[in-house]
């Protein structure tokens, strides 16, 4: 990372990370803002039954990634740290004509075996992979070449159409059924592939195409097929719990465990919104070890920070939706996970990409969705309650967290972090048996910035003084 008139200059003199990051928060801000909305206006306006299966229908989405076999993560890799404008275009009209035959081939057969086991929700699956492939491999692409205006942009299309889009139907209709929600969500994901198609063919137009069976292409599908491996592996383990929550627990109980999740997300988009610019400046090597450092006790607060939407999130659903307040018993357990995930998302993942090991990644990946397995499955038996599945998964984010310590021996676990992240735990789950949810975020608020200007004085005196001779 390095410090140039007071700013934090990430892939070149043109843009700073913290540049970067402002963009990515900014599009993820109305992102978190139209979920955040739609989170409880979909809950309140859909039955039960109807929200149960819209969120199988993602649950189910999440694992086609895999269809692409790795080729646009590859691509994402190769394109790490170029500038869009030197690309050549006859190397990239062959990756697009490659990816979108990959595409195909695989909604192809995922039809087929749709229309052969006579399954309506995997009919929605098949539908759905070309354009998640596509949405996916752009905003990829888009973030490796540091276009994070058109990334936002994107971004912010698709988290404003869909629940718009769902919204106005069931004004007109006064009814929302989890199929046209589905519905709505597949139409308006194809609009936005159909965009982004035209513009790159607009963009490559006139370029003579190379070998699409080229030992380049190769290449990228080889990078690609490690980093896919790991990321479905990371896919499986992120959709563990709610997998067996969905086999082993009623329909309400699934709707439940599912707006828990859902408040999740919408913070992780934060979380996503860090790690997204400094994946290309990471891959510049703009970060010294002891800045991996720095940011790692940045990130566990900004992740306890978070804990502030709990209170939120209570006021609203005992408010809007109060047959979801059940729910509320797992949300705070999923929301003492962020330190953690912040960590791991931001800096783990990103770091066995950037240090070449992928064999680490997916051995680490195997090991933690192994281990969520078996605390999911004797949480389930144990206690015999929904809620055990997201203290299991809990915990095993920590083991994670815990262990890249020992892979990443740079990366130092030190005697605050341990005293922060124990007195952090402790206070949310003292503050956050407070009734009153008003008092309980400002309490929660000003326990959170002592206990961060306890551990870490000096080290937000520092960020915080670079960040503001920037702003000057």
């Amino acid at each position: 990372m390095d410090f140039k008139k007071g700013k934090i200059v990430g892939m070149s003199g043109k843009t700073t990370l913290k540049g970067n990051i402002f963009r990515a928060l900014s599009a993820n801000f109305i992102v978190a803002i139209v979920g955040f909305l739609g989170s409880f206006i979909f809950p309140r306006i859909l039955t039960i039954n109807d929200y149960a299966l819209y969120h199988t229908f993602t649950l189910y989405l999440s694992y086609i990634t895999i269809l692409h076999l790795g080729f646009p993560s590859g691509m994402a890799v190769n394109y790490a740290g170029k500038e869009f404008e030197s690309i050549d275009k006859k190397q990239y009209k062959s990756e697009l004509i490659l990816l979108l035959l990959i595409l195909t081939v695989g909604t192809f057969g995922l039809f087929v075996g749709a229309v052969i086991v006579k399954s309506r929700m995997l009919v929605y699956i098949s539908l759905a992979v070309i354009p998640v492939g596509v949405i996916g491999s752009y905003k990829s692409l888009l973030q490796s070449w540091n276009r994070f205006k058109a990334f936002s942009r994107v971004s912010a299309i698709l988290s404003l159409s869909v629940p718009i889009l769902a919204i106005a139907y069931y004004f007109v209709a006064g009814v929302l059924p989890g199929d046209t929600y589905i519905a709505i969500y597949l139409i308006a994901n194809w609009i936005v592939t159909a965009y982004i198609i035209l513009e790159n063919a607009t963009f490559v137009r006139g370029s003579k195409l190379n070998k699409l069976l080229s030992k380049r292409n190769l290449e990228t599908e080889k990078i690609g097929l490690a980093l896919v491996a790991g990321n479905y592996i990371n896919t499986l383990f992120v959709s563990a719990d709610k997998q067996f929550v969905n086999i082993f627990f009623d329909t309400e109980k699934f709707a439940f465990y599912s707006f828990a999740m859902s408040m999740q997300s919408l913070m992780t988009v934060f979380i996503t919104s860090i790690s997204q610019p400094l994946f290309p400046a990471m891959a510049q090597g703009k970060f010294h070890e002891k800045e991996y450092n720095d940011v790692k006790s940045l990130l566990v607060v900004f992740g306890s920070l978070s804990g502030c939407a709990y209170f939120a999130v209570s006021i609203i659903v005992k408010y809007f939706i109060p047959k979801y307040m059940e729910s509320l018993s797992v949300v705070s357990v999923y929301f003492v996970v962020f330190p953690a995930m912040a960590v791991i998302n931001c800096l783990y993942t990103n770091m066995y990409k950037i240090f070449g090991k992928m064999k680490m990644y997916v051995t680490t990946l195997v090991a933690i969705l192994a281990i969520a397995i078996i605390l999911n499955a004797g949480f389930v038996f144990i206690l015999k309650d929904y809620r055990g599945v997201a203290i299991a998964t809990t915990i095993t984010y920590y083991i994670w967290f815990i262990a890249g310590f020992k892979q990443f021996d740079f990366m130092k676990l030190t005697k605050n972090d341990v005293f922060y992240l124990i007195i952090y735990t402790v206070g949310f789950f003292v503050i956050t048996e407070i009734q009153n949810y008003f008092i309980g975020f400002f309490v929660y608020g000003i326990f959170i910035l002592i206990l961060a200007v306890v551990c870490y004085r000096k080290l937000l005196e520092k960020y915080l003084s670079v960040y503001f001779k920037g702003k000057r």
